[in-house]
């Protein structure tokens, strides 16, 4: 069985030549987005959970559920009108179309966050209905004996060192298709070998997959 890493592929948009083009949230404030439930020093803006890691007050994409009822509702999509793929990323965060949404939703049900968001032209028309998408798997999924990189037992993280490597255990990721390692110091979307097949068998277009090592 293989992991991956996934983004959103611009390929389209390159050969389209509407690479670059910014894009602009209209409303909404992603600063209101906190983790559910968790009660965070007011100081550090964080709280530690009891497998000894840090979870961030903030929306950034950290395995559990965040308050998504105030993010934005409609996005200006910035260069031409073209055909949009199902993943697309703005303001650091994932938009899934509905195609996409129900590829997860059939592998995972009722487990990941979806918070509807139109998506508009320039010239403030309609282009696309979507979904802010929030992953609500946290694992410690990173192989001890044959990751590379150096562990930090202090904050109980692995410190990003040039030219090592991560290595996925199966048996700590086994059963979810899609997550965030509780571990790894970025906000890297992890998924599983079923996760890239279900794309390609429903026609999922505009994901990018990047290759693990596992043990």
């Amino acid at each position: 069985m293989s992991v991956y890493t996934i983004y959103a592929d611009r390929n389209e948009d390159e050969k389209s030549g509407n690479y670059g083009f910014e894009n602009q949230t209209l409303d909404g404030d992603f600063k209101t987005a906190f983790p559910i439930g968790i009660e965070f020093n007011p100081v550090a803006k964080a709280a530690l959970l009891d497998d000894g890691t840090l979870l961030q007050q903030s929306a950034a994409y950290q395995g559990v559920a965040v308050d998504m009822s105030r993010l934005p509702k409609k996005v200006r999509w910035g260069g031409g009108k073209r055909k949009l793929v199902d993943l697309l990323k703005t303001a650091d965060h994932l938009l899934v179309s509905g195609k996409l949404r129900d590829v997860i939703e059939a592998l995972e049900p009722g487990v990941h966050q979806f918070q509807s968001v139109e998506v508009i032209w320039n010239n403030d028309t309609h282009a696309a209905s979507y979904f802010w998408f929030n992953i609500c798997n946290r694992l410690d999924g990173m192989d001890k004996e044959n990751t590379t990189h150096s562990y930090n037992e202090r904050i109980g993280k692995w410190s990003f060192v040039e030219g090592r490597r991560y290595v996925v255990n199966l048996h700590q990721t086994a059963g979810k298709h899609i997550w965030i390692d509780s571990r790894v110091p970025n906000s890297s979307v992890f998924v599983s070998e079923d996760f890239k097949k279900a794309m390609a068998a429903a026609g999922v277009a505009g994901v990018g997959f990047s290759l693990f090592e596992v043990v």
